[in-house]
């Protein structure tokens, strides 16, 4: 039971345990007030069981006499309440189970299905969507193929990626619903979760599709078609960081000497912004990188540019 429960009506008890004058009623008690010390002006009249007391410095409860007078905080008092009365009552509020965010739930989810899943795209609907877009190299890992994946809307073909940060961890799940090799005919048939808090990804750091094992060289580029399409034109292996956010604040992991990043031209010069301070960036950060070489295309992107052909810029910069 509760001990401010299980004490009322035994104050008399406690009273006399802890040395305090007795229970008086109406009347005054003959000697000194624990606190004040005067004489005849201290009563004990336990309203309602309550250990109620009144003296000319004051008035209060049971609770609040043994505090003033043993000097005791609350959680102090009622363990020597509990003890005298022989209540067993654990005054401490038993702990909240934590509850599992939306984040972390899809997290789980999707990471147990992820492993259901055919650990190459080769000879799925997959590949073909890909060659659709003139892409021939496919990616090695992050990147799978669910062949129906449900939605409040149909079911569709999908292509499901994992988006990690430097430590490893998932951060967004990125999905492309498909249709006979083609972006399913959708509203918004590219979709992202966050598969972490909020709080989490504020400090991510990295965030990738990282579909090839790392060199001394690496490539990042925007979207994963992007992505791929410069692996296939320069044969190097390319990241997806997803869109130009992500990509302005990417850092190459250690052992890279020579970074690409490759910028989607955009009429707004978002991509291009981006890629150019990701450059700087890692340029000027501690890690191994030497020279950082930033490409775009005329226009688009580079999936454009293996599709339709265009010139290409560059321009390198070098510690």
């Amino acid at each position: 039971m509760r001990t401010v429960e299980a004490v009322k009506g035994k104050w008399a008890l406690v009273f006399k345990a802890l040395g305090l004058p007795p229970i008086t009623g109406g009347k005054h008690y003959k000697g000194e007030c624990p606190l004040c010390k005067k004489k005849d002006h201290f009563r004990i009249d336990d309203k309602d069981g309550g250990g109620t007391w009144i003296c000319s410095c004051g008035s209060g409860d049971g609770w609040k006499l043994i505090q003033s007078v043993k000097g005791w905080d609350f959680k102090t008092a009622a363990a020597e309440v509990d003890r005298i009365i022989g209540n067993t009552y654990d005054n401490r509020e038993p702990k909240a189970k934590p509850q599992a965010s939306d984040a972390d739930r899809l997290r789980l989810t999707v990471g147990e299905k992820f492993k259901t899943l055919p650990p190459v795209v080769r000879n799925t609907g997959a590949e073909a969507y890909f060659n659709n877009r003139g892409i021939t190299e496919l990616p090695i890992k992050s990147v799978r193929y669910a062949e129906a994946e449900s939605t409040p809307i149909g079911t569709f073909e999908c292509l499901f990626s994992i988006a990690t940060d430097e430590a490893g961890n998932p951060c967004y799940l990125h999905r492309t619903f498909l249709s006979e090799g083609r972006k399913a005919a959708i509203d918004r048939p590219k979709r992202m979760n966050s598969l972490q808090n909020e709080s989490y990804l504020i400090g991510a750091q990295s965030v990738a599709i990282r579909m090839f094992p790392t060199s001394d060289v690496l490539g990042i580029a925007e979207g994963i078609e992007t992505a791929l399409s410069c692996k296939q034109i320069y044969r190097c292996n390319t990241w997806s960081t997803l869109n130009a956010g992500f990509m302005r604040k990417f850092k190459a992991p250690r052992g890279v000497k020579h970074l690409y990043v490759f910028a989607d031209s955009d009429k707004n010069g978002t991509g291009l912004a981006s890629a150019f301070e990701c450059a700087n960036k890692n340029i000027l950060a501690n890690n191994d990188v030497e020279k950082v070489t930033v490409r775009w295309c005329e226009k688009g992107d580079f999936n454009d540019l293996l599709q339709d052909g265009q010139s290409v810029y560059e321009w390198s910069l070098s510690r």
